[in-house]
C-alpha cells in the first residue's frame, strides 16, 4: 500500500509540489519528499517516512517509537533529522522530519580517512548517554537474538546454529544505543562534514559490537576488504576499553540479518560478487568463533 495524497494533506497542510515515492515494498521503508506551503506562504521541504510491512508487523508502534527516538537524539545534539510530526492513527502510520541537504558517499579519494571518519560517527552513537534518557521503548538486542534463535527457519550456512551454541557463553559489553543498520548509505554528507545519520527504525539497546559486526559486512560490500580492515581498526582505536573477543559472533549475527542481500539488486554480477564476499566473511567468522570456544 502506498501513501495517499489525502493522507498527507490531512497531516500537513497544502502540498505544493506533490510527493515523490523513493522506495516501497514489503521489506523496505517508504520515503516521500514533500514541498509544502507554510502559513507564511514560503515553501518548505520535508521528508515523510513510513515503515515496511514486516517492520510494522514486528512493532505496530514503530512510527511513534522512531519519532520519539529522533526527538531525543535531536534535542541532545546528535546529527539526525529533526522530527516534526507523527500520525499513528492512519492505516499506514507515518512520521515527518525536516529535509536534510546532503549526499551519501560510497567512494573516497582518501580511503583511510573516510573509514576512520565512519568509525568516529559510529563511536559517537555508542557514546550517547542512555542513562540520561528514557529509551525503554527500544527493543533489547539480547531479546531479539533469543527470538531469532527460536525461529524454525534454517539458513543455508548454519549461522543460526552456530550463534545459538555460542550465545550462552558470550561475554557482553556494556549496553549502548545501537543504530541497528549503520552503513555508508545511512549517512548524509555536505562537503566533508556529516549532515545527518538517517534510518533509525532498527535502533535497539545492546552490545556495541552488534553494530560493528553488521557494518563490517556492509563495508566489505560497499568498499572492499581494505576498507573493512581500516574501518575496524578505526573503531577499535577509538574504543580500546571494549572486549572484542566475541566479534566473530557479532559478525555472524550481522551476516544472518543480511542474508537476504540477493533481493537488493537485479544485477547478477553484483549479486555474485556480494555472495562470494559474504561466504568469505562468514567463513572467517566461523573459524575465529571456533578458536574462541576451544
Amino acid at each position: 500500500m502506498q501513501f495517499s495524497i489525502q493522507q498527507v494533506q490531512k497531516a500537513l497542510a497544502t502540498v505544493n509540489r506533490g510527493w515523490e515515492l523513493i522506495a516501497a515494498g514489503q521489506l523496505s521503508p517508504r520515503v516521500a519528499k514533500l514541498d509544502i506551503l507554510t502559513d507564511h506562504g514560503t515553501s518548505r521541504r520535508l521528508i515523510l517516512l513510513g515503515h515496511s510491512t514486516r517492520d510494522r508487523q514486528v512493532n505496530p508502534d514503530i512510527a511513534r517509537d522512531e519519532f520519539t527516538l529522533l526527538k531525543i537524539l535531536s534535542s541532545a545534539g546528535l546529527a539526525v533529522p529533526r522530527p516534526l510530526l507523527v500520525d499513528s492513527s492512519q492505516e499506514l502510520p507515518f512520521l515527518i522530519t525536516e529535509f536534510v541537504e546532503g549526499e551519501t558517499r560510497f567512494a573516497a579519494t582518501d580511503l583511510s580517512a573516510y573509514c576512520y571518519q565512519l568509525a568516529r560517527v559510529l563511536s559517537n552513537i555508542h557514546r550517547f548517554r542512555i542513562d540520561q534518557h528514557d529509551l525503554s521503548f527500544l527493543p533489547s538486542q539480547r531479546e531479539l537474538i533469543e527470538e531469532n534463535m527460536r525461529e524454525p527457519t534454517a539458513d543455508a550456512y548454519g549461522i543460526r546454529a552456530a550463534i545459538s551454541a555460542a550465545a550462552p557463553r558470550l561475554q557482553f559489553n556494556d549496553t549502548v544505543l545501537l543504530h541497528g543498520d549503520f552503513w555508508p548509505g545511512n549517512l548524509l554528507w555536505r562537503a566533508d562534514q556529516l549532515a545527518a545519520i538517517i534510518d533509525w527504525e532498527d535502533a535497539m539497546l545492546g552490545d556495541p559490537l552488534g553494530d560493528l559486526g553488521k557494518s563490517r559486512l556492509e563495508m566489505l560490500w560497499a568498499l572492499g576488504e581494505a576498507a573493512l580492515d581500516l574501518y575496524t581498526a578505526g573503531y577499535q582505536s577509538r574504543n580500546p576499553g571494549l572486549d572484542y573477543s566475541a566479534l566473530p559472533f557479532w559478525d555472524l549475527w550481522g551476516a544472518l540479518r543480511l542474508a537476504h542481500f540477493a533481493n537488493w539488486s537485479t544485477d547478477n554480477d553484483k549479486i555474485a560478487r556480494m555472495g562470494a564476499q559474504y561466504e568469505c566473511f562468514i567463513t572467517k567468522a566461523f573459524a575465529a568463533l571456533a578458536t574462541l570456544q576451544e
